[in-house]
């Protein structure tokens, strides 16, 4: 019994420092993290106590609802035409990580330091993006996407980032109070900065939906005037302040127009020779935008292309309008796990292979079916309902699966390796506190 006690202190002792470091890296290094994941895994299995934590996960609905789509996915491989090994199940595997975390012993301390760990770890990225913009040519921030566009690059990639201070800005407004409001005032600004010049349009937009939400309804009156009129002031001048904002917003405003209006034949025609000429050493647009003119042949080819999908923004929405007509394929079960790709380039002829519609629900939808998708949101479903029963609960137990259900509807954030670990992480420092005091896993605790 009392080796079990000493056990029960020295995991618990692990778990506190292993989940302070989950908090802080996840938005550093993926190695890091994949590592401390690892030692979580470790640390659950080496604190035993089994049937005890099996019994919690099955009956809590924070871990339950989690469990069953997980499985649901894996069996979908049953109908599915896919091997197994591949890279979605790969990151799918970090939802066990949810139940492992909420059935660990943790010092309810170290559940709010975590907090602040994550946004220390956001801090040291704010650090490099400067850094990045005093010294764009570097090779600490994450390569891919956009990488020689000018802005404000982190450890990862736009997107993820982009999302992580947005939510980090959430969490600073949740430590608003009274003797601490010029501090952390200051702080949201300074996030507020490097997320309007860190690219990442759905971090950008998520912003100006929940922030206001979150003012209005969950902090004191005389902060909501005074914050709102200053956000606001600050997002106008922004987007004069911050060429990165400038154009992110430009260039979503020029792809929805052509989305809607399309491109005329002479901005086509522009477009080809503006192309051409740069593969060029000494031929000009103008001569180009001449010989394409001239050849008849040549311009009915520009002309019945849609250029209007070719912007980044085009191509989602040609992806997502494809996919939608893809789900009448197998509606109740879904082509298995792996099938839209596959599907995809069959049905469009798709030379470029498309992962995903950038759209999670589109992608549940045509790999798991109706049946996938309604699992899914029962997970989110049940962190609502939580605080629906109580609404005077910690705000943010409403706003994380509200947030995350809509950054879901831009890209496949339930699939991918940092959001998914963001989820885990997030699930367990809002819920922890709701899932161990009514079921407690460990005797000691």
């Amino acid at each position: 019994m009392l080796a079990n006690y000493f056990l029960n202190i020295k995991t618990q002792n692990i778990n506190n420092f292993l989940l302070l470091s989950f908090a802080f890296f996840i938005s550093v290094s993926i190695y890091i993290t994949d590592l401390i994941i690892l030692l979580f895994i470790i640390s659950w299995i080496v604190s035993g106590n089994y049937k005890v934590k099996i019994k919690a996960i099955i009956k809590s609905p924070f871990t339950y609802p989690s469990i069953i789509f997980f499985f649901y996915f894996m069996s979908s491989y049953l109908w599915a035409e896919n091997s197994i090994f591949n890279d979605t199940t790969q990151k799918q595997f970090l939802l066990i990580l949810l139940p492992i975390l909420l059935t660990s012993n943790f010092n309810p301390k170290y559940i709010t330091k975590a907090k602040y760990a994550f946004l220390s770890g956001l801090l040291i990225n704010i650090f490099l993006s400067i850094f990045t913009i005093i010294m764009p040519q570097n090779s600490f921030f994450k390569d891919g996407h956009y990488e020689n566009t000018f802005f404000a690059h982190g450890f990862i990639d736009h997107f993820d980032y982009s999302i992580f201070l947005c939510f980090g800005i959430f969490i600073l407004t949740s430590l608003l109070n009274k003797k601490n409001w010029l501090k952390i005032s200051s702080i949201i600004i300074i996030f507020l900065c490097v997320l309007l010049n860190s690219y990442g349009r759905v971090g950008i937009i998520s912003f100006f939906i929940f922030f206001p939400i979150i003012v209005l309804f969950y902090t004191e009156f005389t902060f909501q005037k005074t914050i709102i009129s200053f956000v606001c002031l600050f997002i106008c001048f922004s987007y004069y302040l911050f060429q990165p904002f400038q154009n992110r917003v430009n260039e979503t405003i020029n792809s929805l127009n052509l989305i809607s209006e399309g491109m005329s034949l002479e901005d086509k025609v522009l477009k080809d020779a503006e192309f051409m000429a740069l593969q060029s050493d000494s031929l000009s647009i103008e001569y180009f935008t001449h010989q394409i003119k001239k050849d008849r042949e040549w311009l009915n080819k520009i002309n019945i292309k849609h250029s209007e999908y070719t912007t980044s923004l085009g191509k989602r929405y040609l992806y997502t309008k494809n996919s939608i007509d893809l789900i009448s394929k197998n509606l109740f079960f879904g082509t298995g796990a792996g099938g839209f790709q596959k599907l995809y380039q069959y049905n469009f002829n798709n030379v470029i292979q498309v992962k995903h519609p950038h759209n999670n629900f589109i992608f549940i939808t045509i790999e798991l079916g109706l049946i996938g998708l309604l699992i899914m949101l029962n997970i989110f479903y049940r962190k609502i309902l939580l605080f629906v029963q109580n609404p005077k609960n910690y705000f943010l137990e409403l706003i994380f699966p509200l947030f995350f259900l809509f950054i879901m509807l831009f890209d496949n954030y339930f699939l991918n390796h940092n959001t998914l670990a963001f989820y885990c992480l997030f699930s367990t420092i809002i819920y922890w506190t709701h899932h161990s005091k009514k079921y407690p896993t460990n005797e000691f605790f």
